[in-house]
């Protein structure tokens, strides 16, 4: 497998640790089921990521998909993964098979669009289009969210939750669209995702009864994924996820954080102040450490507006939201932290552009990231960043 070495990363392998949370919420559902204990996992050897970072592990073995957080398991769900199985025409030739080995997330997106390769029409028996024909657009074709780890693989969405578990994809990692959106809160660009396992033998030719099974549904467009949350009021979503953070044991508080995201994104906010001040307010650490990587992943796509929102809450909410965007963007990030491109929070977003009534929170990040130099014996950068 590939390997990543840099001055900050050691290799290890270990069995990732039980007791995690797991699953997706039924919506609708009155109360809620807990989630179910991780099922252990082992990492390859020679496989090399930083000890203490988060990445993503793919079992292909049991289709399982869960992020990790050193050798804890935050969450894991069913995935859907390539069934092995190969296509040829006469010109063309394509093995749906899901590659192991190491990627890294090269970027990720809500709603997207799925453009139809020539394996599409070819499976459906329908003309190929050119390249550039609007025939191969499907909106929502690919799920709430994907995650692009390139060469054509990413991990997105699914129209048919019923398939997971199984290899049913044409080499893609197909999630619950609530998982889905789950991950694409909690991985950043660069974030690693590690591939293992899968069958070894030498493909043969797909069935025509295996393509109707596993190809998207042909005759009604996609629907976008609609959050179960999305009509809830802000106050009344706040007061619900203060309460889920804090005894909740299903996986609901992730649906109500990223809805409460995407509208503090926007112009709500009320819903970004609140996200910011329930940093660190669960009673366990495993969904604290989840939840920082939907902070980390508001400050990332919204900077200014976060470090705006972070000097509008009290001191003490304030600096556990900094530590918090710190902690889980270094985690996410798997190179040195002395890279001149190492993505420090204070990097994003200089502190004049804030004005006065923003720098609070520039500061705190500024303050949580010297805290984070000092606990890993890193050289202060406080003078040089403060510009």
């Amino acid at each position: 497998m590939t390997r990543i070495a840099t001055p900050y990363t050691r290799a290890f392998c270990a069995a990732a640790l039980l007791g995690a949370l797991a699953g997706c919420a039924m919506p609708g559902a009155e109360t809620p089921a807990p989630e179910p204990a991780a099922p252990a996992a082992e990492i390859n050897p020679g496989t090399t990521v930083r000890p203490g970072g988060k990445y993503v592990l793919i079992d292909l073995d049991l289709n399982q998909l869960r992020f990790m957080d050193g050798e804890r398991v935050l969450w894991w769900a069913h995935v859907g993964t390539g069934t092995g199985f190969r296509l040829t025409t006469d010109d063309q030739n394509w093995h749906f098979s899901t590659p192991d080995g190491i990627m890294h997330v090269q970027f990720k997106e809500r709603d997207p669009v799925w453009v139809m390769p020539d394996w599409y029409f070819i499976e459906n028996k329908l003309p190929i289009p050119p390249a550039d024909s609007p025939r191969r657009k499907q909106p929502y074709g690919l799920g709430a969210a994907a995650v692009y780890l390139g060469n054509e693989i990413a991990i997105h969405g699914t129209d048919k939750p019923e398939l997971l578990g199984q290899r049913v994809s044409h080499g893609c990692i197909r999630l619950a669209n609530a998982d889905a959106l789950r991950l694409f809160h909690n991985v950043q660009v660069g974030t690693p995702v590690v591939i293992q396992g899968g069958p070894k033998e030498v493909a043969r030719e797909q069935p025509d009864s295996v393509a109707s099974f596993t190809r998207p549904r042909r005759g009604s467009p996609a629907r976008k994924y609609v959050s179960p949350v999305a009509s809830v009021p802000t106050p009344r979503l706040l007061a619900r996820l203060t309460q889920q953070m804090k005894a909740d044991t299903s996986t609901r508080w992730a649906d109500s954080a990223g809805e409460l995201l995407e509208r503090g994104l926007g112009d709500d906010t009320e819903a970004l102040r609140g996200l910011l001040s329930l940093a660190g307010s669960a009673p366990g650490e495993i969904r604290n450490e989840e939840y920082a990587t939907f902070l980390a992943d508001a400050f990332s796509r919204g900077s200014l507006r976060a470090a705006v929102s972070l000097a509008r809450i009290d001191k003490a909410a304030r600096d556990r939201a900094a530590d918090a965007i710190v902690r889980a963007t270094l985690s996410l990030y798997h190179g040195s932290p002395e890279d001149a491109t190492a993505p420090w929070p204070t990097r994003r977003v200089p502190k004049w552009r804030l004005g006065p009534s923003g720098q609070a929170g520039w500061t705190a990040l500024q303050e949580a990231e010297e805290a984070f130099r000092a606990r890993h014996g890193l050289r202060s950068l406080a003078a040089k960043t403060e510009r």
